[in-house]
């Protein structure tokens, strides 16, 4: 027998929450960094290719966890406009991405946006509730 529908408080409900202040966070990222000419994604991708030179594509769509169809798009643009270059490849080898200088001065510009962001956003929370919630979000995108 199917279960009786029972309205719910949506503040109640942790899809809804975590749905709630991702919209709210991604909105607020996005405008912080329009003046620095990225959105969310291309600065992803670059502060990955800082931390991790020479990864590939593939490895690259699986950090900012997207298609590869859709990091395809964002890589070209990227490369188009100077900030991250493919290295050579061997045969039978993916290609190997990395920051441009322009790409790593792009990066240094908008990292204090972002930084301040995060103060911000998070400036309710304990550094021991950040390190909780850093936890506990990092168990849930594995």
């Amino acid at each position: 027998m199917a279960q009786a529908f029972v309205p719910m408080d949506p503040d109640t409900q942790l899809g809804y929450l975590l749905v709630r202040c991702g919209d709210q966070q991604a909105r607020a990222w996005q405008e912080a960094l329009r003046a620095h000419g990225v959105n969310p994604r291309q600065f992803s991708m670059l502060a990955s290719l800082a931390h991790d030179p020479g990864i590939s594509q593939a490895e690259l769509a699986r950090r900012v966890m997207v298609t590869p169809q859709s990091m395809s798009e964002s890589l070209t643009r990227l490369i188009d406009d100077g900030l991250i270059a493919r290295g050579s490849t061997e045969p039978g080898r993916p290609a190997r991405l990395g920051l441009t200088e322009a790409g790593r001065r792009a990066l240094e510009r908008a990292y204090p946006v972002v930084s301040a962001h995060q103060e911000q956003a998070f400036a309710a929370l304990t550094a021991d509730e950040k390190a909780e919630l850093a936890r506990v979000l990092g168990k849930l995108t594995r």
